[in-house]
């Protein structure tokens, strides 16, 4: 079973809280959620404040490394925090241990340092800290830039518009950038958009452009307003001008009534911290939020979040966000307090303030943002998908089988049952060890077993057709560990979902496929095939041969020439049929009546085989007389020969065949054939056009990448 080993690291101190350390933490939690993913996260200093660490520790799939333990070759500078130089040698010494296939890396020094190795090739890296603006970019670094661009397969950009400017800055076609937008948590349970204790909410960094300033001096001028507001502030990381103001600004917050300072905490605290806030502060000065700005404010998102009111500085990328006329736009203190008093003394503004917000950040989840990403995660492994066919009757997929079998990405293994239920269960473990993805054709007891004993990060598919919704064997299921299920009919996935209760949201419809380049032969003369009927399978009753027999009586009395090949399996080949008292007695009858009738050498039986193909060059009408079916291929690859549909209006016909050749009796399908009324000349594009083999191969192959 396939799993894709990530190394993730940044130029990030884990113990101080800020966006980048933000990043880190969604990024893991992003990779978490697919269970074949293994990530090792690369610490850059050594841990003081454990926070962050024991949430990111908690995450099934990351192992967190302190490179200070780890390693036993490396020597360090610094004994807290190692520096890219030694960050990089660290990431080749774990690679050549751990075989890594795929390096995620933040940061353009330690960029620039996996430029010097081999890694780089295999290393995505994500830079943000350069320099936004075209025209104020200097030679060496643009020149750094290209040269990690050219050198990695990928680079991550934040945004649209960052990947634009740098596109325009190094002069690239961009094709190797990928976005990665911010992330944030799945929503959960969906709040009340309601204000409920007027308390404002700043998470993040202390620093002049982030106007933490500011912010107090508002919060004081709200508290005049009485509003009994209150402000929650979460962070630790005193950044520029603001660091040598640290003791003061400290104190200040520890001491200004109705404020409350939390310090750095975990994520999950912040969000809760958050979710008990009713205002969100993401306002800053127009150096950093401004009409070309290419980052978005991960900080804004968690807000929306919770449906939580965001008072922000208008720019091009808030307004594609929130909409032009979002009410909480601020560019200057007085709008802070101005706006703030409103929309806290206004119910139905603020409701309808914290629905926009709320919608608007749906995109950026964890689980969206790992749907974007794992196209091109997958890209970096280099095995071949290991893709198991198993069930008792192939007939239908064989096509499929062999096309996997033959993709340079896949590696198929066939666990062939002999029955229903019946199969070599040691055979079936050994399979099951190997597997990624599981293909049950047939929905039962394959399905049911593998259902039942599919393992972690492996997927199962399951194949329905008809006959499945009479057993007891979706019943049985184990649904939560079925992935798709594939319905090969509109009507049909109706009934597994009436009938079995198979969830809609697990359903998808892929039609049967017909080799339409298969069938496409010579047809002999017109004046051989015109009087030509042909049915092909006829076991067991349900088939309707009586039907068949009957339409066919009623042509031969108007024109002798016409003939009924048949070309199927006889009863007497299959035991369990002639076990059944009524299939024997319902053929012994029909069998009688041929002995019998004076059209008898008109019926002619050919031998059940795959050359059905060559069978329909003769072939001018194929009949499909059945009480039911789940999709019936004969006529549809009769279409393909060029003969023509004759259809028994079976319920679901009408998704599948088009009307003019479905038939509500024997008389209407007599009617029809004699008059020879239809025009058969494009009669071969309707089957290329919905289920030619490439088509609903590519359909098959897409749901196989796309399940994983």
């Amino acid at each position: 079973m396939r799993k894709l080993k990530i190394l993730l690291y940044g130029e990030i101190d884990l113990n101080i809280m800020d966006g980048s350390t933000i990043w880190l933490s969604s990024m893991a939690h992003v990779l978490n959620k697919d269970e074949n993913i293994e990530v090792n996260v690369l610490l850059k200093a050594r841990i003081r404040n454990k926070d962050f660490t024991e949430e990111l520790a908690a995450l099934s799939q990351i192992n967190i490394i302190d490179p200070y333990k780890a390693t036993h070759s490396q020597t360090f500078q610094n004994p807290y925090r190692m520096n890219c130089g030694e960050a990089a040698r660290v990431i080749e010494e774990l690679d050549e241990e751990h075989h890594y296939h795929c390096i995620i890396i933040r940061g353009f020094d330690i960029a620039e340092e996996m430029a010097k190795t081999v890694l780089i090739s295999k290393t995505i890296p994500y830079i943000t800290n350069f320099t936004h603006d075209k025209g104020k970019i200097n030679e060496n670094e643009r020149n750094k830039l290209k040269e990690i661009y050219n050198l990695s397969s990928n680079m991550f950009v934040q945004t649209q518009e960052m990947k634009d400017l740098l596109k325009s800055i190094l002069g690239v076609k961009g094709d190797k950038f990928a976005i990665l937008s911010p992330m944030i948590p799945d929503y959960e349970e969906q709040p009340d958009f309601r204000n409920h204790h007027n308390t404002l909410v700043y998470t993040g960094k202390f620093a002049k452009d982030w106007y933490t300033e500011e912010i107090l001096s508002a919060f004081t001028r709200l508290q005049g307003k009485d509003l009994a507001a209150t402000l929650n502030i979460v962070g630790n990381k005193f950044q520029g001008a603001l660091a040598d103001q640290k003791e003061e600004l400290a104190d200040r917050m520890r001491n200004m009534v109705g404020l409350e300072w939390f310090g750095a905490v975990s994520r999950n605290e912040s969000l809760r911290i958050i979710s008990k806030s009713d205002i969100g502060i993401s306002w800053r000065s127009s150096r950093i939020d401004h009409h070309d700005s290419v980052e978005l404010s991960t900080k804004l998102l968690e807000y929306g979040r919770q449906g939580t009111p965001v008072l922000l500085r208008r720019t091009k990328m808030h307004e594609d966000l929130l909409g032009q006329d979002y009410p909480l736009f601020v560019d200057s203190e007085d709008d802070v307090v101005r706006k703030t008093s409103d929309i806290l003394n206004n119910r139905k503004l603020y409701r309808k303030t914290a629905k926009r917000v709320y919608e608007a950040c749906r995109t950026f989840t964890y689980t969206a943002a790992c749907e974007r990403l794992k196209p091109l995660l997958w890209q970096y492994y280099g095995d071949r998908i290991k893709l198991l066919f198993a069930g008792h009757d192939f007939k239908f997929i064989q096509k499929g089988v062999e096309y996997f079998r033959n993709h340079p990405n896949f590696e198929v293994k066939v666990d062939q049952w002999t029955g229903h239920n019946e199969h070599d269960e040691i055979a079936s473990k050994s399979c099951l060890d190997w597997a990624d993805i599981i293909f049950c054709e047939w929905g039962l007891g394959n399905a049911v077993w593998y259902s039942n004993h599919k393992k972690p990060g492996q997927k199962l598919i399951v194949r329905m057709h008809a006959q499945e919704r009479k057993t007891v064997y979706p019943k049985q299921f184990t649904m939560d560990h079925i992935d798709k299920v594939i319905a090969v009919s509109p009507y049909i996935f109706e009934e597994f979902h009436r009938v079995c209760q198979v969830p809609r949201d697990k359903m998808v419809m892929i039609y049967n496929m017909v080799d339409t380049e298969e069938f496409d032969h010579p047809k002999l003369a017109e004046h051989e095939i015109e009087f030509n009927l042909g049915i092909c399978g006829i076991l067991p009753s349900l088939k309707r041969f009586d039907r068949a027999l009957n339409i066919f009586e009623k042509l031969w009395e108007k024109e002798k020439r016409y003939k009924l090949f048949v070309k199927s399996k006889l009863p007497h080949e299959l035991d369990w049929l002639m076990k059944r008292d009524t299939e024997k007695a319902y053929y012994d009858n029909l069998f009688e009546r041929i002995k019998s009738a004076p059209w008898r050498k008109n019926v002619i039986f050919d031998q059940h085989g795959n050359d059905v193909d060559e069978w329909l060059r003769k072939i001018g009408y194929v009949l499909s007389t059945s009480d039911f079916e789940s999709f019936h291929l004969a006529p549809m690859e009769g279409m393909a020969s060029g003969s023509t549909p004759v259809v028994s209006h079976w319920r679901g016909a009408e998704t599948i065949y088009p009307k003019e050749f479905i038939f509500e009796n024997e008389d209407d399908m007599v009617d029809f054939i004699s008059n020879k009324s239809h025009d058969n000349s494009s009669i071969k594009d309707y089957p290329k056009q919905y289920f030619d083999t490439a088509l609903v191969l590519g359909k098959l192959e897409k749901l196989m990448t796309n399940v994983l």
